[in-house]
């Protein structure tokens, strides 16, 4: 997965995001400043989206808010390459038994021409 900011707007939200999981732990800008290593100040100006954080930075917040860093992105800006889910796919097909294939190709091929 790649994290994509792509405009103001996501560094807002983004900041946002950071922000609420900030308060739902009960702590304050300088409590997460102090963590950080870093100033209130900064950590206001993050979390309102005036400053770009650097990823080094968003993985340094994520783990201070003891949080995995995809939650602290908007859902939409999580890009998943095309082939997770094939090589995912791929792993368990790879498990299944020959009757539980031969069912997991004809679901396959349902899906594929009802696309069609």
């Amino acid at each position: 997965m790649r994290l994509v900011p792509r405009n103001d707007q996501d560094k807002i939200e983004v900041g946002e995001k950071i922000r609420l999981t900030r308060e739902a732990r009960g702590m304050s800008q300088d409590d997460l400043a102090d963590i950080v290593g870093t100033s209130r100040k900064a950590v206001s100006r993050y979390e309102i989206g005036i400053n770009e954080m650097g990823i080094t930075t968003f993985f340094q917040y994520a783990d201070a808010l003891n949080e995995r860093p995809e939650k602290l992105f908007p859902a939409r800006l999580c890009e998943r390459a095309e082939q997770t889910k094939a090589e995912k796919l791929k792993a368990i097909a790879e498990r299944l038994s020959e009757d539980d294939l031969d069912m997991l190709l004809m679901m396959a091929d349902h899906l594929e021409k009802r696309k069609n």
